[in-house]
């Protein structure tokens, strides 16, 4: 996985809570991968981050007069 790294400092509280996130998770996963994949649900679920397909209409063999308006 490609990224770039980001250092941050967490208070104790914070850091508490992302270790019992940890727990819940897998004892195996890292601090830092644990971060990681909360902050990309994070992203993932902000307003304008999933693009949705274009509609791009009809086909033009499917066009006929009973689709007219």
């Amino acid at each position: 996985m490609s990224g770039t790294a980001v250092t941050i400092v967490l208070r104790e509280a914070e850091l508490a809570a992302l270790d019992r996130h940890r727990r819940g998770s897998g004892p195996e996963l890292t601090r830092e991968q644990a971060l990681s994949g909360i902050v990309a649900a994070w992203a993932a679920a902000q307003p304008g981050s999933v693009r949705l397909p274009a509609d791009e209409g009809m086909r033009p063999e499917q066009l006929n007069a009973s689709n007219d308006m």
